[in-house]
Formats: structure tokens, C-alpha cells, sequence
């Protein structure tokens, strides 16, 4: 059975309710499972998602007192571009910002029980979209800034990844959205992802092959720019690779 994360954050409780009753009766008329939570702002919500950032949807009141569902819609997205925000508004202002980051949906209030079960139908099909992706739910620790951060619940695609550098039994997840220090070693990724076009540049570097540039002598150029080191015991090993994972692809005419 499917499992979906919800978190409605709503200054006014009535309607977190009645989005949620909503989204429970067409839960059970699609015998799917959700958990879903009640935030009464954005503050609260923010200071959950320091330390679980596993949530598949978010239903954001655009007008709420302090932080708003625009702006916390642009906190989540420096971060996270996986999940599913949908907002829930009585006006219609909104919609040129949501297209800014990236919203699945806008519900008007007053809700009513078929619009939030349109809604549910386009969240489940951009969710069975990005599940075809392989996810990690991880224990990490920030270290975007170089510096030790707070070790929290990611939730990271294996698309997402550019690059895993070991650090002895330690390994860093360098992505777009920053680098995470997780206590697994590299031979835990290699295994992991093995049908997912990473190879082995050097003995501590497992790359992504989707973000590769161009396979020099010594090292590997990223599209981002990197150079990473390609020793040569991996050299040849990892020349094949990248040919044969971009032989995939038609050439071009």
C-alpha cells in the first residue's frame, strides 16, 4: 500500500480540518494510506522540517500571520525540489509567484470535497512519476557550509546525487540542493546504486554519469564544473561507462 507524507499548514483550524477529512475520505475510496498533520503556521512548520524533511505533499495557506505559504514555499524549494505544494487561498493573486516554485495546485477556498479530490489525483500522479526514480530516506548531517550541521531526515533520488566522496567510513552526497554526510561507507552506495549509471572515478569517488561533461587523462569534468580525480586503475573501467551509459541515447542528426 502507498504512503504519503501531508502536511497542511493553516492559521485557521476549521479549515485544516476540513482539507483533511477531504483528503482522508478519498484516502480510503483509493485504499491508500496517509498520515497527515496539522500546522497552525508556518514557524511551526519550519521548525519540524529542520528535522524531517520527508513529506510528499504540503497544503500551504497563501495568507497567514508572520511567515506566509509564498514565503515558506520559497524556503522549501531552496532545498527541495521534490515535493508536492499545492495552496490554499481565497484569492487568486498567487498564481504567477506559484509558478515560481513550482506549485502542483491551487485549491480556492472554499474547499469542497471533489476539488481536493481533483487535487489528490494530479498529487498521486506526479508522486507515481518521481517514485519510478529510486529514494533514500537518510540520517544526515548538513555540510553544505563546510562546517558540521544538524543531523536530520533527508529524503534524496538517486537523480539528485552528482557525485559521493568516502571520508573512511563516512560518505558525502554532494547534490544540487547541498552536500549531506551520511555514516554509510562507499561500498554501501556502489552496491545501492549500481543500475543507476554511477561509476567509480577513483577509490573514494562514485559519480553520477547523467552530470558528466567530459572524461579527461586525470579527471572527470562535471556539468557544474568540478574536476574530480580519475585514477588509473579506474580509468579504463570508467571510459567504457560513460560511453556505454550515454550510447543509450539517439544521436543526433
Amino acid at each position: 500500500m502507498e504512503l504519503l507524507n501531508i502536511a497542511i499548514v493553516e492559521d485557521e483550524r476549521s479549515h485544516a480540518e476540513v482539507i483533511s477529512d477531504y483528503i482522508e475520505k478519498w484516502a480510503a475510496e483509493r485504499k491508500m494510506k496517509c498520515r497527515i498533520f496539522l500546522f497552525s503556521d508556518a514557524e511551526s512548520f519550519l521548525f519540524e522540517w529542520e528535522e524531517n524533511q520527508a513529506w510528499d505533499v504540503l497544503f500551504l495557506d497563501i495568507q497567514m500571520p508572520g511567515i506566509d505559504g509564498m514565503k515558506l514555499a520559497r524556503t522549501i524549494r531552496e532545498q527541495d525540489s521534490r515535493t508536492a505544494i499545492v495552496f490554499a487561498t481565497g484569492i487568486t493573486d498567487y498564481m504567477q509567484e506559484g509558478y515560481e516554485v513550482a506549485a502542483l495546485h491551487y485549491l480556492v477556498k472554499p474547499v469542497d470535497a471533489s476539488k481536493v479530490s481533483a487535487c489528490m489525483e494530479r498529487v498521486m500522479k506526479d508522486y507515481r512519476e518521481k517514485t519510478e526514480e529510486q529514494f533514500f530516506l537518510l540520517e544526515a548531517e548538513d555540510v553544505t557550509n563546510g562546517a558540521p550541521g544538524e543531523r536530520k531526515t533527508i529524503k534524496i533520488s538517486a537523480k539528485e546525487i552528482l557525485y559521493i566522496e568516502s571520508f573512511a567510513h563516512d560518505t558525502e552526497l554532494h547534490t544540487g540542493q547541498g552536500v549531506y554526510r551520511v555514516r554509510e561507507g562507499i561500498g554501501t552506495w556502489q552496491k545501492r546504486l549500481a543500475d543507476n549509471g554511477f561509476a567509480g572515478s577513483h577509490r573514494s569517488y562514485l559519480v553520477n554519469l547523467l552530470y558528466v561533461l567530459r572524461v579527461e587523462k586525470k579527471e572527470v569534468v562535471l556539468d557544474t564544473g568540478e574536476l574530480l580525480p580519475l585514477s588509473r586503475r579506474n580509468q579504463k573501467e570508467f571510459n567504457a561507462a560513460f560511453i556505454q551509459y550515454y550510447s543509450r541515447y539517439p544521436k543526433e542528426k
